[in-house]
């Protein structure tokens, strides 16, 4: 299969690694210093394996004519998404499927606006993939899952031969590879689900400056991680989203079961005063509770709060 990485942070590298390894033709984009590192093979390393995939080859744009890819997995983060969906065009054919796996809401739909719905599939992926260097990964802890669907409601194949379906198509791909594949009936549902999580225990864990060891184990501050998560569901039910109590539950079962030392990459990034995807996640909930009339009180202030560092973060990149 042919296949393009777009981004070379660790998320990238552990996916061009994880598929290339596996005899797929991979092309990533990157920087300068990806390509000129890529003369050598990419180092993968995975508890106490370290293996080098070779073959891997990088470059700093998408030729105007460039062949269509049959996988493009968008690996940038949030706010790249839609500038990247632009220069992805080229790669589009009739037959090429895009994978998102950025946290949120929104990536899959910008996507879509420009590159059409029926390529686009939906995605939540869990895994700490930590670039080393240029072009060098570790996988920290398990490889990764993925949760993946159809954007598009007609993009499930249908009854005849030769029809494609890119969930299938993508699911095969990903399991080969190595990669845990589930398949959403409602991605929808599986992307707020996500952001519930992810929004409330990063956005509150940044409020406290405080991982998950210590935030649950203060019922007050558990809490508020709770209320949190309710106010997404409150926003995505607005929004005609099936989510309930029970999603609540499930997602602060998650929380639980993360180790102590767990932070989300938000927060880790508003720590260190880089840029973060605080616009996509707790301001996604503001925005999109406005919208709907639900009031969002713990949200918008993890937002409001986090803004100052977030907006000089941009100003000294």
């Amino acid at each position: 299969m042919n296949v393009t990485v777009f981004g070379a942070g660790g998320m990238g590298l552990y996916f061009a690694a994880m598929l290339a390894r596996v005899g797929h033709q991979v092309t990533v984009v990157g920087r300068a210093s990806t390509v000129a590192a890529a003369a050598e093979p990419l180092v993968l390393g995975h508890g106490a394996v370290e293996i080098s995939v070779p073959g891997i080859r990088a470059v700093t744009e998408v030729p105007a004519d460039a062949e269509p890819a049959d996988l493009i997995v968008v690996t940038v983060k949030a706010w790249q998404v839609a500038e990247a969906a632009k220069t992805l065009q080229p790669l589009i054919g009739p037959r090429t499927a895009v994978l998102p796996v950025q946290n949120g809401v929104e990536a899959a739909a910008d996507l879509a606006e420009v590159l059409g719905e029926e390529h686009i599939l939906g995605c939540t992926c869990v895994v700490i993939a930590q670039r080393l260097g240029p072009w060098q990964v570790r996988c920290l802890g398990a490889h990764a899952t993925v949760e993946i669907g159809a954007l598009a409601a007609d993009s499930s194949r249908p009854v005849g031969v030769g029809a494609w379906d890119p969930v299938e198509d993508v699911a095969a791909v990903l399991t080969a590879a190595g990669i845990g594949v589930t398949r959403s009936v409602d991605i929808q549902a599986t992307l707020w689900r996500k952001l519930m999580l992810i929004a409330s225990y990063g956005g509150v864990g940044a409020l406290a400056r405080q991982p998950v060891g210590v935030t649950r184990s203060e019922p007050a501050t558990a809490e508020l991680v709770r209320a949190a998560m309710q106010e997404v569901a409150a926003v995505a039910r607005a929004r005609g989203i099936a989510l309930g109590d029970a999603d609540v539950e499930q997602m602060l079962a998650v929380y639980r079961g993360f180790s102590s030392d767990t932070t989300s990459s938000m927060q880790r990034d508003l720590a260190a005063g880089h840029p973060s995807e605080l616009e996509y996640q707790n301001g996604a909930v503001v925005r999109f509770g406005r919208a709907a009339g639900v009031p969002t009180p713990i949200h918008q202030t993890i937002f409001a709060s986090q803004l100052p560092g977030e907006q000089r973060a941009r100003q000294l990149r």
